[in-house]
């Protein structure tokens, strides 16, 4: 091998390499050393060194086939370096095989997702054109069919009334709604008095039920910042519904409410021809139910009976007849019907409604406030027709009606302030006095038997009833002490009719003075009537007691009397206490 001397900082070539222009021919060597160099030098895939010194790049050639110089040592000036030559440190590549991958995107991969997007476009349109076609199938859905559940507010009163909810509300709100060429997307397509119109006459009143006002009218009425100095004819008929279906939940709201009151009372003042009445009225009449069953639409319902005039008065009476039981029993519909009741030509329908309901199912609900009217009113206009047929009805059935409920005993002392005459009075007063022992031991009953002894007509034959009732009267504490009082009344009399009484045994029934003795409170009772009594009708209380000495025997009030009658001898403490 030849030597050579290494300059530093000079162009260095390997020994025997000849540097040659780039235009020169490459040639193989003319003759091979071994088989093995030969191979090496033209077999191999990648270049190899020859045998002559040089390096054979990937083509076979050498460096110096190629043109090329080595650089010196540290230089690193970017050179135009071929494709085919190797990198290094020196020499980074930036292109051709060696480079590494650029940031730019393949034509491949740009081609796909250009698909990509045309797809969603395409279904996004296809989707588009789906949804406007639900809506249009739900849009005729609801023109021929009526939902069974709505989620969403009523639709405006008529037409024209959208725009001016929308006026309305950016004048006082100070934002404009939607207007009349957009529709709210809460509100139906078609109005929902139109959803209904081929609807039965049993579903007459489902408009009604199912309307709601605009949730911002709902909310200025609430809060008392509606102003009815411009109140329009159209929020006549959202406000009465407002007040029909809303019960106040405080103060603010109640306020708010019969504010809305008495703004629609005053137009009732008005003439009956112009359209702010006409539209009031009608909106009355047609939420005449609910409204007698709030605090502020009970009264609007009386402006209306006072203030209307008599068709209105009798549309409105029926619109709720079928429900005067239940409107009567509410303590704010009551005060309608009373109203209504004293009007001559609301008279009729109203009775009629009562007596179709039943006078005993009736009266014993709070029905029997607008019976106590009519009733009072008959017997000041002298129409005892009614009290005749009440008594027919009720005929074996007023202790029922006086033991039913709070209702039913009111109704029976309404009998005795209302019915005014002793023979209308009569058939209720002797089926009181017949059931006197259920009914003065009855937690409403009792009511009655106290009320009777107030009166004075009334006031001996009760206590000649509960003296010789059977059974007695005094086994609970309310029968106890309406028999104190019929003994002490009478004095010596009424003792002697109260002990025959208590110890008969005729017909084979047991006497009142063994179930006294087996009542919870009947030592009590007992140990007074045997205050009162003289040696013979001891006596004779004594037998009693002793024939039904078993039956005695059997309670501790049983077991006391026979010890203080001598019947049995007393038992010592031990005894008394359960000891053994």
């Amino acid at each position: 091998m030849t030597s050579s001397t290494f300059q530093p900082f000079s162009p260095w070539t390997p020994p025997g390499v000849t540097l040659k222009t780039p235009t020169a021919e490459l040639t193989p060597p003319k003759e091979k050393e071994s088989p093995r160099n030969a191979s090496a030098a033209w077999q191999g895939q990648f270049g190899r060194w020859s045998t002559d010194g040089g390096y054979l790049g990937a083509t076979g050639g050498s460096l110096s086939d190629l043109g090329i110089a080595r650089k010196p040592l540290g230089e690193l000036q970017g050179t135009n370096v071929p494709a085919l030559s190797l990198a290094s440190p020196f020499h980074p590549q930036t292109e051709g095989l060696w480079a590494p991958p650029g940031p730019t995107l393949s034509t491949v991969s740009r081609q796909r997702l250009e698909e990509l997007v045309a797809q969603a476009d395409a279904r996004i349109l296809e989707l588009t054109k789906e949804n406007e076609r639900l809506k249009r199938a739900a849009s005729q859905f609801r023109a021929s069919s009526i939902p069974s559940q709505i989620s969403y507010t009523s639709p405006p009163l008529s037409s024209h009334s959208s725009g001016f909810f929308d006026n309305y509300q950016h004048m006082h709100t100070g934002f404009s709604g939607l207007g009349l060429g957009m529709t709210r997307f809460e509100d139906p397509e078609m109005p929902m008095r139109e959803a209904v119109k081929n609807i039965g006459d049993n579903d007459s009143d489902l408009s009604a039920r199912l309307y709601a006002p605009p949730s911002f009218l709902v909310s200025q009425i609430l809060q008392g910042t509606f102003d009815f100095n411009f109140m329009h004819h159209e929020y006549m008929r959202p406000i009465v519904w407002i007040i029909a279906n809303r019960q106040p939940r405080n103060p603010n709201e109640g306020a708010g409410l019969k504010a809305a009151v008495n703004a629609l009372a005053s137009r009732l003042t008005c003439p009956r021809e112009t359209q702010d009445v006409v539209v009031l009225i009608n909106a009355i009449i047609e939420f005449a139910k609910p409204l007698c069953f709030t605090s502020c639409g009970n009264y609007l319902c009386q402006q209306l009976l006072e203030r209307g005039d008599v068709d209105d008065k009798m549309n409105f009476i029926k619109e709720i007849q079928h429900d005067v039981v239940s409107i009567a029993s509410d303590k704010f519909g009551t005060h309608v019907l009373c109203k209504a009741i004293a009007v001559k030509e609301l008279e009729a329908p109203i009775s009629e409604a009562l007596l179709k309901a039943g006078i005993f199912d009736s009266m014993k609900t709070g029905a029997r406030r607008l019976w106590r009217e009519y009733l009072e009113k008959c017997r000041q206009s002298g129409q005892l027709a009614i009290f005749e047929r009440i008594n027919a009805d009720m005929q074996g059935r007023w202790a029922d009606l006086a033991c039913s409920n709070e209702h039913g005993s009111i109704a029976v002392q309404q009998v005795f302030e209302v019915f005014g005459s002793e023979e209308l009075m009569e058939p209720c007063f002797q089926e009181i006095l017949t059931n006197i022992s259920r009914i003065a031991n009855n937690q409403f009953g009792h009511f009655i038997i106290a009320k009777l002894l107030g009166y004075s007509a009334q006031y001996r034959p009760t206590c000649e009833a509960i003296l010789t009732a059977y059974p007695p009267v005094a086994t609970t504490h309310h029968g106890v002490n309406f028999a104190k009082v019929a003994v002490n009344e009478g004095g010596r009399s009424n003792i002697v009719k109260y002990i025959e009484s208590i110890c008969r045994q005729d017909n084979g029934r047991t006497p009142g003075i063994v179930a006294i003795a087996t009542s919870s409170i009947g030592k009590a009772h007992l140990n007074f009537v045997l205050s009162c009594i003289n040696q013979s009708e001891l006596a004779r209380i004594r037998t009693v007691c002793r024939s039904f000495s078993t039956t005695l025997r059997n309670s501790q009030s049983g077991n006391d009397l026979l010890r203080s009658l001598g019947l049995i001898h007393a038992g010592g403490p031990r005894h008394r206490t359960g000891a053994t």
